[in-house]
């Protein structure tokens, strides 16, 4: 029974983030309201305040829920990756900008990004900078498993080269959000382009 009552607690919660994440995509962060995201996904906004405390807590869980996939995609590249360094960095860094903005948008993230800069001690800042800490560190076990696998030279410092190799995505990422005119084509080829002699130097 308690696992019955679990399921429907997740698939009402789910059912709200699915709801929202369409809203703001389509009507924008500021005027998507509560009580029609509530509507939407068939809820009172009573029910509602059970799941989440505002809608920023909402736009948090959006973000989560995008960069999990990211997370998890990622992985897939690192278990079995590319014949080259660069191919692999390359699947990467498709994950990366195929996989955002499907989920949510761009408006999400900027108002994610603002909101960590207006008040960088709040508990949504903190999280958010986890995130990028969870992104980082994923990129440096990439490097290591490369060199486990031969594609970096040995005695490479796969640490401050994989934290060097994400600052220039997340530059890189934030450029994309601020403009409307890149496409996620022409952001992939900037990352690859700025990457490569570092890649270069980190090749077997």
């Amino acid at each position: 029974m308690a696992g019955l009552r679990e399921r429907k607690k997740a698939a009402a919660r789910k059912r709200i983030l699915d709801c929202a994440a369409r809203m703001f995509r389509e009507d924008g962060y500021e005027a998507s309201r509560i009580e029609d995201i509530a509507a939407a996904a068939e809820l009172s906004v009573a029910t509602f305040y059970n799941y989440f405390g505002s809608k920023a807590d909402l736009l948090l869980a959006a973000v989560l829920e995008e960069t999990a996939m990211v997370i998890a995609s990622v992985e897939e590249c690192i278990a079995a990756p590319e014949p080259t360094l660069e191919q692999a960095f390359g699947a990467i860094i498709a994950t990366y900008f195929g996989k955002s903005f499907q989920y949510s948008s761009r408006e999400v993230w900027r108002m994610a990004l603002a909101r960590t800069l207006l008040d960088p001690e709040a508990e949504f800042s903190q999280r958010y900078i986890e995130i990028d800490c969870e992104l980082s560190d994923q990129l440096c076990r990439f490097l290591a498993e490369m060199q486990r696998c031969g594609l970096v030279r040995e005695g490479a410092d796969t640490g401050p080269a994989g934290r060097l190799l994400f600052n220039n995505v997340n530059m890189n990422f934030i450029e994309f959000m601020r403009s409307s005119a890149m496409t996620a084509e022409q952001v992939r080829n900037k990352v690859m382009a700025e990457s490569a002699p570092v890649l270069s130097l980190l090749a077997a």
